[in-house]
């Protein structure tokens, strides 16, 4: 079987549905997973995600580090640190919860690139602003984390089957 040599991919593949809904998430190694999807409806966007995230990514051996996390009405973007390496992920709040929808470095912190992957016009220019005001302030040690997350890989139903490379530098 063809693993996607990424850290948080390899995580997504050992994590297991924690709650009694879930949706099936195709992976872009063409594995799957249930993705836990009964979030509470409201709270706070940071923790929400941070759980959600938490829950999909971390193991025991390799904590997850979330955060800064920028939010645009229902999307988001989350900078993560796991096991030396980091990148940052675009989420989508739905019906059932914030769900990640792709994973990428300094690729998607500008308004364009954020339309490109679905983000509508308005929410990706406040969003790619409010991305920048809270990585103002983080060290710089996690900016180069983010940006060395190299491509972007697409997470969800719709990559059954797109194969990505180049992320050979994320790898176990």
């Amino acid at each position: 079987m063809k693993t996607v040599p990424i850290l948080i991919a390899a995580a997504l593949s050992m994590a297991a549905p924690i709650t009694a809904h879930a949706e099936t998430m195709q992976m872009p190694d063409g594995t799957t997973m249930d993705m836990p999807m009964d979030q509470p409806p409201s709270g706070d966007p940071q923790q929400l995600i941070s759980d959600v995230l938490k829950t999909m990514f971390e193991t025991p051996a390799k904590p997850l580090a979330i955060g800064p996390v920028a939010v645009q009405g229902g999307w988001a973007i989350a900078g993560w640190q796991q096991d030396g390496r980091g990148g940052r992920i675009l989420l989508q709040n739905g019906e059932h919860g914030w769900r990640p929808l792709l994973c990428s470095g300094d690729a998607i912190r500008e308004g364009d690139a954020l339309t490109k992957a679905g983000v509508p016009a308005t929410d990706a220019t406040a969003l790619a602003a409010a991305l920048r005001d809270a990585e103002a302030t983080a060290d710089p040690k996690a900016l180069q984390a983010f940006a060395s997350f190299e491509g972007t890989v697409t997470l969800g139903a719709a990559t059954a089957s797109a194969a990505h490379s180049g992320h050979e530098g994320h790898g176990k």
